[in-house]
């Protein structure tokens, strides 16, 4: 897999990783916190984007519907009413599955996820290509998928915290079923630590209530509050529950002591499930546009393939054709030698397929094909057509050639010039070369000329 950059957006700044996986184990090549202003220059050479951000408006609510509905296309379109029913001023981004097969008989249970699409693309203008883009995320989902890769416990409750940020999500058979986030405005380090504390415990405390049916006996802690010698306490003395630390140091190299924790959302981004992603309109199209170029850059290039198959498999069976009748010649003099005297018949014989031979040689071109041979298997030309008028055969080829890397077009435009030299100390050639480096195309037209009388004169050499 390519390198790329895992990005978590948090406040003012942006935390970054510059990512490699191999053997699914993500390297981290590199580690950034940059302020957002700066970071649309940091990432102007860089590909391949997996973001989280924070957003102010976030909408979770489990939505029923009726089940001839629920079955049906227009389900989405029922869904966006009922969030835009309560949010009519808000562009609505949102994801949805269900979660309960059937509630009963009239109707289905969805759970939907939603965020404002307006402020939500708003928050990715540091991206300057969106097509760079691969996935876009809020940092609860972000959570959810590190905590989900790294905890092995059924149902367990995980707090994130950051600054005066607290990221508290509930979590049960790997689906997010609760999330809350809050930001404490003490302006003290004492009073901030009490009101992480007693926010901490009061919303374990109303999981625990609402969630009866689940026995949260787990709670996970990552970012600042893992690194905290009395919080901790606190939350086991005041809720009974187990503390573990978010410490993904199974799948993650090189980063070290307590880098782990000040990255957690970022290392999330790179790992979040297509259905926890929120993918704007523009870029999902820009997405869908290259997509479908790519689609059919890749059609036409098996076309061209398949037309360069049937047109040069002649060619090559012209070669081997003569090779052949070399090679009978070649025993026809041998034979020749050897005999003293020949029939009628066999001389008859011998005398046709020398005629046939002549006759054949003297209509095919194939001592120039022969000479083309090596820039014809250079790249093979998307035009190749060939005449004879007045005892003289002309040929024109044309060919056009895609790149994806300007070294990869600057390489080929040189070998092709070199091989045009060689082929012209034996053929006169005409030739017209159009470079494009902008958009990496390759165009040439070239002309060949060689009299009939010459290709006879040189066979009989």
């Amino acid at each position: 897999m390519a390198n790329f950059c895992s990005i978590s957006i948090l406040n003012e700044f942006a935390l970054v990783l510059f990512l490699e996986e191999k053997k699914n184990k993500l390297i981290v090549l590199d580690t950034q916190e940059i302020e957002l202003e700066q970071l649309e220059q940091y990432l102007n050479n860089k590909k391949n984007f997996y973001i989280s951000l924070e957003q102010k408006f976030e909408y979770s609510e489990n939505i029923e519907v009726p089940t001839a509905i629920a079955s049906s296309s227009n389900i989405g379109n029922y869904l966006l009413y009922k969030i835009k029913k309560f949010n009519p001023k808000i562009d609505i981004l949102f994801n949805f599955k269900n979660i309960q097969k059937q509630n009963n008989k009239e109707n289905t249970l969805f759970n939907v996820e939603a965020v404002d699409e307006t402020e939500f693309l708003k928050a990715l203008n540091f991206v300057e290509d969106y097509s760079q883009i691969r996935s876009t995320t809020t940092n609860k989902f972000a959570l959810l998928a590190l905590a989900n890769r790294c905890i092995q416990v059924e149902s367990f409750i995980c707090v994130h915290t950051y600054a005066k940020t607290i990221l508290i999500i509930a979590i049960e058979n790997k689906e997010l079923i609760f999330s809350r986030l809050t930001e404490v405005h003490s302006q003290t380090a004492e009073t901030i630590q009490m009101d992480i504390t007693e926010n901490i415990t009061q919303t374990i405390s109303y999981i625990s209530n609402q969630f009866r049916e689940i026995n949260f006996k787990t709670v996970v802690l990552s970012g600042s509050i893992a690194l905290d010698d009395v919080i901790p306490q606190h939350i086991t003395m005041f809720s009974s529950v187990n503390i573990a630390i978010l410490y993904p140091n199974t799948f993650i190299k090189n980063l070290t002591n307590e880098e782990p924790q000040e990255y957690i959302l970022s290392l999330g981004s790179a790992l979040v499930q297509k259905e926890n992603r929120f993918i704007p309109k523009v870029i999902k199209g820009i997405q869908q546009f290259n997509l479908l170029t790519n689609s059919i850059l890749l059609l036409s290039l098996l076309l061209l393939i398949v037309m360069g198959y049937f047109s040069f498999n002649e060619f090559e069976n012209y070669e081997a054709l003569l090779q052949k009748n070399q090679m009978l010649k070649h025993k026809y003099i041998t034979a020749y030698k050897h005999t003293k005297m020949l029939s009628s018949k066999e001389l008859d014989k011998y005398a046709y397929t020398i005629d046939m031979t002549n006759k054949y040689l003297d209509k095919t071109p194939i001592d120039i094909l022969i000479t083309l041979k090596p820039l014809i298997f250079l790249d093979k030309p998307s035009v190749f057509q060939y005449k004879k008028e007045q005892g003289k055969i002309s040929f024109t080829m044309e060919f056009e050639k895609k790149f994806t890397r300007l070294v990869d077009l600057y390489k080929f435009e040189k070998k092709f010039n070199k091989t045009i030299e060689t082929i012209s100390k034996n053929i006169s050639l005409e030739k017209s070369i159009s470079v494009d480096y902008k958009n990496l195309l390759y165009k040439a037209n070239i002309k060949t000329k060689e009299s009939t009388k010459h290709h006879k004169r040189e066979r009989r050499q």
